[in-house]
């Protein structure tokens, strides 16, 4: 079976809610993000087989398509085959593994994975709005399946985690993340889009000065005296991401170096009322696909919608909890849920060649109806 190689990936910066990309189409800005992807790849278009794009709420300004409308700004896609998957949360990372599939069957050669989420234009829900058509979904027998953040604090509450350890938690998000944009590591992750000079004049939006007073207040957001606050819930955001996957012989065609290898991938079904999803099960199965022990993971980048999320990793992987997010994540630099899965991808990509031995490394992310996914890529 043939490998899947990443031969580029990479987002625009994370714009605030109601900020810089506050006007944009979502098309618009997915298109320039695949351009750039192609572009700083060396990759013809012409050399794409598919193009595939995760986006959590694929309604208004990103519904008809949102996939198809960014392929036919990129010149050279106009004919490519081009598809949404919405998943929620783990959108764009499911996208990836089935771009990943159809590599490794030889279907196809080359495939184009997009994400992209504006979240001034569509907030999270705007698919769930009961002004909407047809009928409210009758709920399943068992347990009332409350809304992510209710459920959330519901987790927090039935795991003995207090508020002390989830701000904590937000805290170090944001001192990591404002460390590695200082550092520059953050730069590495970003595309060159036009109207921004290079990694885009500003970076990412919520990370800018006084941005930290505003998010944090003293009551919790879902209940006067609950737990999750403004700090330790990841505030919504405009972004999109991209990552180009290739077959060993497309590689070798277009003469190119892949930036990594994709070594296991695993989605895994979990609880919709857990308030926690199962990507540390699919973690753990992506390993074993991967024959690649704990001691062989250097890296997890892991999605952060809640600092329950990494709560629950630390809980549950503990062997895995000092790796992760070193450079800060989505309690940071904000949540475009459809664009966060390849944010993650664009992370971790190039910082494997800094592992010790090369290594190996994750990118995980939840979704609120349980599922968990988990992609392991190696230098």
């Amino acid at each position: 079976m043939p490998e899947a190689l990443i031969l580029r990936a990479g987002r625009s910066p994370f714009g605030a809610r109601h900020g810089r990309f506050a006007q944009r189409h979502p098309a618009e800005l997915l298109g320039e993000v695949l351009a750039a992807v192609l572009r700083e790849s060396g990759t013809d278009p012409g050399a794409v087989d598919e193009v595939l794009v995760g986006c959590a709420t694929p309604v208004g300004a990103q519904a008809a398509n949102v996939a198809a409308a960014a392929a036919r700004a990129v010149g050279g896609l106009s004919g490519v085959p081009a598809s949404v998957v919405s998943t929620q949360d783990t959108s764009s990372l499911v996208a990836l593994v089935r771009a990943v599939d159809a590599v490794r069957s030889g279907r196809c050669g080359v495939v184009l994975v997009g994400g992209v989420e504006l979240m001034s234009t569509v907030p999270a829900g705007a698919d769930m709005s009961h002004r909407g058509f047809g009928l409210p979904l009758t709920p399943t027998p068992g347990e009332a399946h409350l809304p992510p953040g209710p459920a959330a604090e519901r987790w927090a509450q039935r795991h003995g985690v207090g508020r002390d350890w989830l701000e904590e938690v937000g805290r170090r998000s944001r001192r990591r993340a404002e460390e590695a944009q200082a550092a520059g590591r953050l730069a590495a992750e970003l595309l060159s889009l036009p109207g921004g000079a290079p990694p885009n004049a500003g970076g990412d939006e919520l990370l800018g000065a006084g941005e930290v007073a505003g998010r944090q207040l003293p009551e919790g957001l879902y209940s006067r005296d609950g737990l999750l606050t403004a700090t330790t819930v990841a505030p919504m955001a405009d972004g999109a991401a991209a990552a180009l996957v290739a077959s060993p012989a497309a590689t070798r065609r277009l003469g190119l170096e892949p930036v990594a290898r994709v070594a296991a991938a695993a989605v895994v079904g979990g609880d919709p009322g857990a308030g926690c999803g199962s990507s540390p099960e699919a973690a753990r199965r992506a390993a074993a696909l991967a024959d690649v022990s704990d001691g062989g993971i250097g890296r997890v980048e892991l999605a952060e919608p809640f600092a329950t999320a990494v709560v629950n990793w630390e809980i549950s992987c503990a062997g895995w909890a000092e790796l992760l997010n070193p450079d800060g994540g989505s309690l940071a630099l904000g949540h475009p849920q459809g664009a966060t899965g390849l944010g993650l991808l664009a992370r971790l990509a190039p910082a494997l060649a800094a592992l010790d031995g090369g290594g190996a490394g994750l990118a995980a992310c939840d979704a609120a109806d349980g599922h968990g996914v988990a992609v392991l890529l190696e230098a």
